[in-house]
């Protein structure tokens, strides 16, 4: 961005002292120079668009934000879809009263918080406690400027933490509860669906901008796991876990066919099912 700036400042000046400062013999020399300054930065504005065209108005908006000197919150995350019949399994989260999908954030490892505070100037979420089961969680703050090179970075999974393990064991076998057993889990098979990530917005409550990034996977169990799945629906809810159908997780809780509200439901559950961020 600072580059583009620099130059369309150069190429701008160049014209300007062709049409007005320079004589009628030097005149040419600087408006062609002003010129070709132009076309470069064009072919770089142009290359920019290409390079970032999968998020061209992140990218622009970024370099909005970063010329203002604006950092932003990233919390990147994994989800796991569990379904048994018509219905998901979903878990209370320790901070808020919702509940959502088993899953959490991804752990900052040690030789990677180096590395963000080199590479990207990353800041530790202060907003958030480090400690415990939440400790290293991955919620930081980056320079908007460098934004989209983070995002590539982390996308590429490249010196971090890519295992999903850790979080499905910590909600359902050993850790936040015992609600499976590690006989018939001693790993879990799944399909990576996809990503969920928020454009650029100011979050309620936290004064700061923000994009909240999600992976999304389906759980492949097998036989023997299926079984206990149904065990545990078999079980029914409890203050821990719940499961919610489709319609319940799309109401975020409200079921509109007892005109009630069964408990809260975080809105990540709903763009988990649907492979898409919405507002509501």
């Amino acid at each position: 961005m600072i580059r583009k700036i620099i130059q369309a400042i150069i190429a701008f000046g160049l014209l300007g002292c062709g049409f007005f400062f320079s004589g009628a013999d030097l005149r040419p020399e600087f408006i062609g120079a002003g010129i070709v300054g132009l076309l470069g930065l064009i072919a770089l504005i142009i290359e920019s668009a290409i390079v970032n065209r999968k998020h061209l108005w992140l990218a622009i908006y970024c370099s909005w934000l970063g010329f203002r000197g604006v950092r932003i919150r990233f919390s990147m995350s994994y989800l796991y879809r569990i379904k048994v019949d018509d219905k998901y399994l979903l878990v209370k989260n320790n901070n808020f009263s919702h509940y959502q999908l088993v899953g959490g954030k991804y752990k900052i490892l040690e030789n990677t918080r180096s590395f963000l505070q080199k590479e990207f100037d990353a800041m530790d979420d202060p907003k958030l406690p480090n400690k415990g089961l939440m400790k290293d969680d991955f919620a930081l703050f980056i320079p908007a400027s460098r934004a989209i090179r983070f995002l590539k970075w982390f996308n590429s999974g490249q010196d971090r933490e890519i295992s999903h393990w850790r979080e499905f064991y910590e909600e359902l076998i050993e850790g936040k509860a015992q609600v499976l057993s590690k006989e018939k889990f001693p790993y879990v098979n799944y399909n990576f669906c996809g990503r969920v990530r928020t454009p650029v917005r100011r979050t309620p409550g936290w004064d700061c901008y923000e994009i909240l990034q999600y992976d999304i996977l389906d759980v492949l169990p097998t036989p023997e796991q299926r079984q206990e799945f149904k065990r545990l629906l078999e079980k029914g809810d409890t203050e821990y876990y719940k499961w919610a159908d489709r319609h319940l997780i799309e109401c975020l809780g409200h079921d509109n066919r007892t005109l009630s509200k069964a408990y809260d439901i975080g809105i990540h559950t709903k763009w988990a099912l649907n492979m898409k961020w919405s507002k509501e």
